[in-house]
């Protein structure tokens, strides 16, 4: 295999381990009730996970985000706990 591709490969696999620890965190502020910080955080994960082959996941990660802009006071929860089960689903694809 080429070394390129493996370094590329093992970045991607680190990628893809460190999401369930992402997805926790964004579980815990919501549930803390920062919603500033939860909007950053989705905004980071929509970005990068495009970059690392995951567009479902970013698209999931990009709807949250735009529905936090809507509903920064968190009247749609139900909606925003939705797509954050989305997130969950996509960053347990193999």
């Amino acid at each position: 295999m080429n070394p390129l591709r493996a370094e590329f490969d093992s970045i991607i696999a680190e990628y893809r381990g460190s999401l369930p620890a992402r997805i926790e965190r964004l579980d815990a502020l919501l549930a803390a009730g920062d919603i500033g910080a939860l909007a950053r955080e989705l905004h980071t994960l929509a970005g990068s996970a495009g970059t690392f082959g995951l567009p479902q996941l970013g698209a999931a990660a990009r709807a949250a985000g735009d529905l936090l802009a809507r509903d920064p006071g968190g009247a749609q929860r139900g909606e925003l706990e939705r797509l954050l089960g989305a997130l969950r689903h996509e960053a347990c694809k193999p």
